[in-house]
C-alpha cells in the first residue's frame, strides 16, 4: 500500500504540475488531490523538495521515454541526432513546467541517480555514449545537451521566433557540422 500511495502522490504532483505549475505543487495540495489527509504526504515524503525529487525521476522518464522513441526509430547518426534535437525540444515546448522542474538547479544530475540514469538513457539511444567515458566521449555528450538545453531555452522564451530563425536550420546547421567527417 505504501509504494501504491507513494505513486498516486507523485501521479496528483505531476497533475498539479500541469495544471497550475510548480508553484502550486506543495505536500498539502498533492495529498488533498490524491484523496488524503494533508498531512499524508509527510509519511512518504521528508519534505517538499523530496516529493519533487520523486516527481523530477518520474518526468525524467517521460523525457527519456519521449526522446529514446523519436531517437531509436531512426537509422543513420545524422537522422538519430537530428531527432534527438527535436524531441529533446519539443518535449521542452509542449510540457514546459516539467522541463523546468527536472532542470532546475535544485535537481543536478550527480545528486540525483535516477536522472543521472534517465540522461544515460538518452545518450545511449542517440549512441553518443559508447560506455568508455573518456574524456572526448564526456565531452561530446555536453556538448549535444547544451547545445539541445540552449536551444530549448531559446525556443521556450521566443528568442529564436521573434528574429525569425527556425528551430530546424539551427538543428541543421549543428547537425551538419558535427556529422562532417
Amino acid at each position: 500500500m505504501i509504494d501504491g500511495t507513494r505513486s498516486r502522490l507523485i501521479e496528483s504532483a505531476l497533475t498539479l504540475l500541469r495544471e497550475e505549475g510548480l508553484d502550486a505543487v506543495t505536500l498539502r495540495a498533492v495529498g488533498e488531490m490524491a484523496g488524503l489527509s494533508r498531512m499524508a504526504p509527510y509519511r512518504h515524503f521528508a519534505d517538499k523538495t523530496a516529493l519533487l525529487a520523486a516527481l523530477a525521476a518520474r518526468v525524467m522518464s517521460d523525457i527519456t521515454q519521449h526522446i529514446a522513441t523519436a531517437v531509436l526509430s531512426q537509422g543513420t547518426q545524422e537522422e538519430r541526432l537530428r531527432a534527438f534535437y527535436r524531441s529533446y525540444i519539443d518535449y521542452a515546448v509542449r510540457h514546459h513546467e516539467e522541463y523546468r522542474l527536472v532542470f532546475s538547479s535544485v535537481f543536478v544530475a550527480g545528486r540525483h541517480p535516477e536522472i543521472e540514469q534517465g540522461i544515460d538513457e538518452i545518450m545511449t539511444a542517440l549512441s553518443v555514449d559508447d560506455g568508455t567515458g573518456g574524456p572526448r566521449e564526456k565531452a561530446a555528450v555536453a556538448a549535444v545537451l547544451a547545445s539541445a538545453h540552449g536551444i530549448a531555452e531559446l525556443v521556450t522564451v521566443g528568442d529564436l521566433a521573434h528574429k525569425g530563425i527556425s528551430t530546424d536550420d539551427i538543428i541543421d546547421v549543428i547537425v551538419t557540422r558535427a556529422t562532417r567527417p
